[in-house]
């Protein structure tokens, strides 16, 4: 059974993300700067020792790190993985500042490569943008994904802190005046044709499964932007978005959520 979670229905689509004194509920983006503490909790959790956890089986799960970040960013938690017993992999997509289509064409060459590697099905755990790739992904990919976990990821709605926007503008200005081409890589965060509205809180099919946690304290990207249209989906854990990498409370159940997913799989073969 998974940890107890507190689950939000998202009856109402969100177009619009508050981070400042306009009287939203949205938190600061200063509170990020707390990440650390997540950090050291998870160090000092027995969870990071794998103690208190159901183990995995093998299976290769695909680490995919949020925006401007890379694969190294995505390495404690790959060490935690293959402590508990599976194959992890990182994405290969090099820095997450690119076009979302490019970028999960790279993740699905990643993603055939552990396939073929292991012989299973590849599940993918993405952190805020990296979980919107991956969920394009097991889309694009049902064959070979048979499970998602998105941290903080931005499914309702392709919005973040006013900042977090203006970095991906000024990413896509300067691949603009690289590449001397008209349409920018950082424009796929606003309008950009290869990311379509309605593919953002599409569902996978059945035969992958997916959830979603999310923090209230969200310093990013407004924490109802990050759920599943279906509230027993969701997992409430707390702390940073920053953070939500080494959270020891997200550790726990993804660790259980990953248990879960394999014990389902093992019964439909059976």
């Amino acid at each position: 059974m998974v940890t107890t979670a507190r689950t939000h229905n998202p009856q109402r689509p969100l177009r619009r993300t508050r981070h400042s004194d306009d009287g939203g509920d949205s938190p600061f983006i200063w509170r990020e700067a707390l990440w650390g503490l997540d950090w050291l909790s998870l160090r000092l959790s027995p969870v990071y020792l794998g103690i208190g956890v159901p183990h995995g089986d093998g299976s290769p799960v695909i680490l995919v790190p949020g925006f401007l970040t890379t694969d190294a960013y995505m390495v404690e938690m790959y060490f935690w993985l293959r402590r508990v017993g599976y194959s992890p992999f990182l994405s290969g997509i090099g820095v997450n500042a690119d076009c979302i289509q490019t970028l999960t064409q790279r993740l699905e060459k990643t993603a055939e490569a552990a396939h073929a590697e292991t012989g299973k099905p590849v599940r993918i755990i993405g952190h805020s943008l990296g979980g919107l790739l991956a969920r394009r992904l097991s889309l694009r990919r049902p064959d070979i994904v048979s499970q998602l976990i998105s941290l903080g990821a931005p499914i309702q709605s392709l919005e973040a802190h006013p900042a977090i926007m203006a970095a991906a503008k000024f990413v896509g200005e300067r691949a603009d005046h690289r590449r001397e081409k008209s349409d920018s890589s950082g424009a796929c965060l606003n309008s950009c044709e290869c990311l379509a509205p309605s593919e953002v809180v599409r569902c996978p099919p059945p035969s992958v499964h997916h959830t979603a946690l999310y923090s209230r304290d969200d310093g990013v990207i407004d924490w109802r932007n990050c759920l599943e249209p279906e509230p027993s989906l969701n997992h409430e854990v707390g702390g940073t978005h920053i953070g939500l990498v080494f959270n020891a409370r997200a550790y726990r159940i993804v660790a259980e959520l990953l248990a879960q997913a394999s014990d389902r799989s093992g019964r439909r073969a059976a």
